[in-house]
């Protein structure tokens, strides 16, 4: 901590250190078997696991693949504006609710669960937007409330700073009102209901994209 949270592991090939913890936390924390299963994997990181992949700077082929390497895993990239060079996206269209849904492992239904995480590989032109995307893009479906309420204060709190309003997608990410950040309730409670928020309508499942993964079916 003394480093302010940053942790030097090498050149850009040691990049295999910070992809190595993500799997190691569906291996430890889930039983997750990890040979020859890479799909639960990226399965298990991409509803659970909150990281964002950060390419900033000019790109040579190698960081493109080490970025490639990280969404293909299910992490959120976020480039700068020459990343845009290489034209592929990966960006989701949050107002189509349908792209938005998983089944919930518990039940087998298929939920709604917000567009968590929005995008897998976003170009952002300034750092300003970068920062505030990555706030966004580290919910997840499977957040408790108290960890949504922190992911939320601070993608509210960047986005305040450097745009100078409330976020206008903010209905997206609340679940209930156990979500919304203590210190900002008042103001959040009143946006909401100016937005026709409804409580629940966003799940809060065990989240899988895979069958097999299906606990009990209905």
């Amino acid at each position: 901590f003394d480093a302010g949270s940053l942790v030097n592991v090498g050149s850009c090939v040691s990049n295999c250190h910070i992809t190595g913890a993500a799997i190691k936390i569906a291996n430890i924390f889930a039983k997750r078997p990890l040979r020859g299963n890479y799909e639960e994997i990226a399965d298990y990181i991409y509803n659970r696991v909150g990281a964002v992949g950060l390419a900033w700077g000019a790109m040579s082929q190698k960081a493109a693949a080490i970025a490639a390497g990280c969404w293909r895993l299910g992490i959120p990239v976020v480039v700068g504006p020459h990343g845009a060079k290489y034209r592929r996206m990966l960006l989701g269209r949050k107002e189509n609710e349908e792209d938005w849904k998983v089944h919930d492992a518990r039940t087998g239904e298929k939920v709604y669960i917000g567009p968590v995480p929005e995008h897998l590989f976003y170009a952002a032109e300034t750092v300003e937007e970068a920062m505030v995307m990555i706030a966004k893009l580290v919910m997840r479906p499977n957040d408790t409330t108290k960890g949504r309420a922190v992911k939320l204060s601070h993608y509210i709190d960047l986005h305040k700073r450097h745009y100078g309003s409330m976020p206008d997608d903010l209905h997206l990410f609340v679940r209930t009102e156990q979500d919304i950040p203590f210190t900002m309730k008042t103001e959040i409670i009143k946006y909401l209901e100016e937005r026709e928020w409804e409580a629940d309508k966003i799940a809060m499942p065990d989240p899988t994209m895979l069958d097999r993964m299906i606990k009990r079916r209905v």
